[in-house]
C-alpha cells in the first residue's frame, strides 16, 4: 500500500523529492501522495524541511482556514508540475522553454521575499521565513533548494529516471548513476529485459 510513510526519497535534494510525490511520469502519474494539504505537511516533516514548531503553527493555522489549504495545496501542485517540466528539460539536455523558465522566475521572486537573514556577533544565519504562518512555506524551502541545484551543482548531474521519470541528483563518483533506485526501477528493467531475451530465445 502507497502511503507517504513509505514514500522513498531517492531525489538527492529536497526539490527532485518533491517533484517525485507522484507514483510515476511515465505515463502519467496513477497516484498522488499530496491529496491534502495535511499531507504535504506531514511531507514537508518527512524531508526534514520544517521543524515542530513551524508545522504545529500551520496545522493549528489550517484548522481555522480549510478553504485557503485547500488553495495553497493546489498552488503547491501547480508549482511541483513547474518544477518538473523544468528539470526534466535539463536532465534531457534541453533548455526548459520560456513559459517554464518564466513561472519558476515567478515563483523564486515571490519566495524569496521571505528570506531574512538574522546576525550574530560572528555569524549570519539566513531565515527562510518570518513569524507570521503562511501557507506557501513548505514550496518556500523547496524553492530554496531547486534554486541550490541550479547554482550549486553541475547541471549535468541532473538526471530523470528512464522507467519511472523520477528526478534525481547523481552523486555517484563517476556519474552514470541512471535509475532513481536500482533496486526498484533498475532491478524491474533487468527483470522485463532478462524476460525479452528469453522470450526471442524461444521463438
Amino acid at each position: 500500500m502507497r502511503t507517504l510513510e513509505n514514500l522513498q526519497m531517492d531525489g538527492g535534494c529536497l526539490a527532485f523529492n518533491f517533484i517525485n510525490t507522484v507514483n510515476t511520469r511515465k505515463p502519467a502519474p496513477e497516484f498522488e501522495y499530496l491529496k491534502t494539504f495535511g499531507d504535504l505537511l506531514t511531507w514537508s516533516e518527512k524531508a526534514g524541511s520544517l521543524d515542530g514548531m513551524r508545522l504545529q503553527a500551520l496545522r493549528e493555522h489550517v484548522a481555522e482556514k480549510p478553504e485557503d489549504a485547500s488553495i495553497a495545496l493546489n498552488d503547491a501542485i501547480d508549482a511541483r508540475e513547474m518544477l518538473y517540466g523544468l528539470f526534466s528539460a535539463i536532465a534531457a539536455g534541453n533548455p526548459p522553454d520560456a513559459a517554464v523558465t518564466n513561472a519558476f522566475n515567478r515563483r523564486l521572486s515571490e519566495s524569496f521575499q521571505s528570506i531574512h537573514v538574522k546576525f550574530g556577533p560572528a555569524s549570519a544565519e539566513i531565515h527562510l521565513n518570518g513569524e507570521d504562518v503562511a501557507l506557501n512555506e513548505p514550496f518556500i524551502h523547496v524553492m530554496k533548494s531547486a534554486i541550490d541545484v541550479l547554482t550549486r551543482e553541475d547541471i549535468r548531474r541532473i538526471k530523470e529516471c528512464p522507467r519511472c521519470g523520477w528526478l534525481f541528483l547523481d552523486t555517484s563518483k563517476n556519474g552514470k548513476r541512471k535509475w532513481c533506485d536500482m533496486n526498484v526501477c533498475g532491478s524491474r528493467e533487468k527483470s522485463l529485459e532478462y524476460y525479452y531475451r528469453k522470450t526471442r530465445r524461444n521463438v
